[in-house]
């Protein structure tokens, strides 16, 4: 008999365990909603390793802060990008999130509004270039709220938020030219010197200011359009010899870049 009343004791117990925490994951459950703004969206920040700090979206880990940058620690920015992130989530969707170039640099934003920007030491640290990480990242956060990845020959699949109107942010293959033009007359009749932060571009208007970003080192040069050119397939953007320097383009001679036009030059 008491053995019996005893295993009933222990069931109870049992049971009760069971019971509170049942109640604490439905607690956490309604709190992330409502922290979330009823997006079906649960924003998450925790220490995963010493000074390493995840952000989670619905459960999945959609970045990891390691590096300080901007006078802030790894968990400050992570918990910078967790508050972005519920902002922004409350009046927009997945397709909104994208890889976008923001005053210069690599960065993820949703619709317009600017989530985390993407460093150098972190792109080391996952040894990658700042574009790859920004791609991964915004890949993450679609990912996590039930969306389809961007691929980097999606047209549209990344935004500039200093581009001119009417023209957009484009992704191509950026050349060089040099020795025998030297010294030769443009397309808009100057004289071209390699030394001068020029370029050639098929269609663009003669006196456009472009910014120019390497896509491997994260390198960027502002250059004028003063010819036309390059007029072999596959390519965008003719750089000068000294441009091509700035981006570390002169050894693989072509590489893929960042086009984004920041002035009309009219």
């Amino acid at each position: 008999m008491i053995r019996g009343k005893n295993m009933m004791l222990s069931l109870f117990r049992q049971v009760a365990k069971v019971s509170v925490w049942l109640v604490v994951l439905a607690t956490i459950t309604w709190m992330c909603r409502v922290e979330a703004k009823d997006t079906s969206s649960c924003v998450t920040v925790c220490q995963s390793k010493h000074d390493a700090w995840d952000v989670a979206l619905n459960g999945h880990i959609v970045l990891r802060m390691r590096c300080p940058n901007g006078g802030m620690s790894p968990a400050e920015r992570a918990d910078c990008v967790g508050e972005r992130l519920r902002e922004a989530l409350a009046t927009a969707s997945c397709e909104d999130i994208k890889p976008a170039v923001v005053r210069g640099s690599f960065a993820v934003v949703i619709g317009t509004k600017h989530i985390v920007t993407v460093d150098t030491e972190h792109a080391k640290a996952n040894k990658s270039s700042c574009y790859a990480l920004a791609l991964k990242w915004a890949n993450n956060m679609r990912l996590a709220l039930g969306g389809h990845v961007l691929s980097s020959r999606d047209r549209g699949h990344l935004v500039s938020f200093d581009t001119v109107d009417p023209y957009e942010v484009s992704v191509g293959r950026a050349s060089w030219y040099g020795g025998r033009w030297d010294g030769r007359l443009t397309a808009n009749g100057e004289i071209y010197d390699e030394m001068s932060l020029t370029a050639a571009h098929r269609t663009l208007p003669f006196g456009s200011i472009v910014r120019v970003t390497s896509l491997l080192c994260g390198k960027q040069v502002v250059v004028r359009i003063n010819n036309r050119g390059p007029y072999i397939a596959g390519r965008e953007i003719d750089l000068s010899r000294a441009a091509a320097e700035a981006i570390d383009l002169i050894g693989p001679g072509v590489g893929e870049v960042v086009v984004e036009v920041i002035d009309s030059g009219r």
